[in-house]
């Protein structure tokens, strides 16, 4: 006979039994959302969203470490100065700055046990949201005359020990940079920055080399993966052919300057693709596209920059996804599986290019793209169609690639500061 005694009893074990459960299935959950560390023979591709800009941390099979831009802005500066646009707050939190937060993130995802270096440190162009911005408040280093901020703050806490940019270190394309930038603040102090390290030995300063793939190696164990490489693509406006080391010059530095003795540094970014087996990525900064309204032919590197790199799994949006870049001929050429959108501002991107990049009739194939932020104003703007094209609108975007050439994608919640992973995709199959 069961008396009310038992019931209570049985309902009471039954309520343990739940919970239990259900924390052994939240425990689950948890270990099949756990983001896994970097291993040897992995390629590891981290864009952080830090909302100062752009930042992508490269971890190679051989554990050698690149940083590719380490954007700093001034948020409150731009917001009043171009309303009513909006830039992105920054992530996590403003407890610390953009540049804190990349070495935070940097030195969870460092290789276990190896020494907390960045072997190669590439600035794409010289604007505040790639390298940083200097202002009244922006701390001096302990450690020279130099203030921190974006690329300089990240190099004054974990060593930098080749830099690349797209004119050092003489910086005098298209002219004498010393002087074009004399007012420039930023510009001045990461002179000083490179000046001081460089002094002490334990930093050197070069242009990237279009069409080498010499330039940028892996350092600690080269012959254990023959198939990676860095491919130089664009340097200013010498480009890769595509073949061999062979390169072109697309437009002379007289071209480049206008009636009012001024220059757009985005058409000079810097370019590079990276191979791993079948696997290719691409990234070219805030390379542009446009043609027409205008703009001398120049102004279309993509065109170009694309028929050199040839089709790849994955890609960055160039300038952030703007209305300027991302062309018919840059989505044709390059058809990738993966699209990387690191945006920062509420009109990223232009809707005519996430059209050109859904687009089937300039390429048949399937296509995720993810983005580092969207704001809720242009998803408003653009409405659901929109929305439901992107995996994902807000996060740090981690691209691993697995020593038989197949990879994923991994999406971290940067609204905390360890690795939280939200969600993963994949496995895709590289061509």
């Amino acid at each position: 006979m069961i008396t009310k005694n038992k019931v209570v009893v049985l309902l009471s074990l039954m309520m343990v039994y739940c919970a239990c459960r259900s924390q052994d299935l939240q425990q689950d959950n948890d270990t099949l959302l756990k983001f896994d560390p970097w291993q040897e023979g992995y390629l590891d591709i981290h864009h952080i969203n830090t909302g100062g800009g752009d930042a992508a941390f490269f971890i190679f099979p051989d554990g050698t470490t690149m940083l590719f831009d380490a954007g700093d802005m001034d948020v409150a500066g731009f917001n009043e100065k171009y309303a009513p646009m909006k830039a992105t707050d920054l992530h996590p939190s403003d407890s610390l700055t953009a540049g804190q937060w990349i070495v935070h993130y940097i030195k969870q995802v460092l290789p276990k046990g190896a020494e907390p270096k960045i072997d190669y440190a590439l600035v794409s162009h010289f604007h505040s949201d790639h390298y940083g911005n200097v202002h009244k408040e922006s701390p001096i280093s302990g450690k020279g005359n130099y203030r921190l901020t974006g690329l300089t703050e990240v190099g004054d806490i974990i060593p930098i020990k080749t830099l690349i940019d797209r004119s050092g270190p003489n910086y005098n394309y298209p002219v004498n940079l010393k002087e074009y930038y004399e007012r420039d603040q930023t510009f001045l102090n990461y002179l000083d920055f490179i000046g001081h390290h460089s002094k002490n030995g334990s930093l050197t300063c070069e242009s990237l080399k279009s069409g080498r793939n010499d330039q940028i190696v892996l350092t600690n164990e080269p012959k254990l993966y023959p198939s990676f490489r860095v491919q130089n693509v664009k340097c200013n406006g010498t480009i890769w052919s595509g073949e061999g080391q062979q390169t072109f010059e697309y437009m002379n530095k007289e071209s480049l300057i206008g009636e009012n003795g001024k220059f757009n540094e985005n058409p000079l970014s810097l370019a590079i693709k990276v191979s791993y087996g079948k696997f290719d990525y691409f990234t070219g900064g805030d390379m542009t596209g446009l043609k027409g309204y205008g703009k001398p032919d120049w102004f279309d590197v993509e065109t170009p920059v694309a028929k050199a790199v040839g089709q790849v799994e994955v890609t960055t949006l160039n300038h952030h996804g703007n209305r300027d870049a991302t062309n018919e001929n840059f989505v044709k050429e390059l058809s990738p599986r993966v699209v990387v959108q690191q945006s920062w501002c509420s009109d990223h991107p232009g809707q005519e290019v996430y059209e050109r990049l859904a687009s089937k009739s300039l390429y048949s194939g399937e296509r995720d793209i993810f983005a580092t932020n969207i704001h809720e104003e242009t998803k408003v703007t653009f409405g659901s169609w929109f929305n439901r094209a992107y995996k994902s609108m807000e996060g740090h975007i981690v691209i691993r690639v697995t020593p038989g050439g197949d990879y994923y994608v991994y999406v971290l919640d940067d609204n905390v500061s360890f690795l939280k992973l939200k969600s993963k995709f994949g496995p895709y199959v590289s061509n």
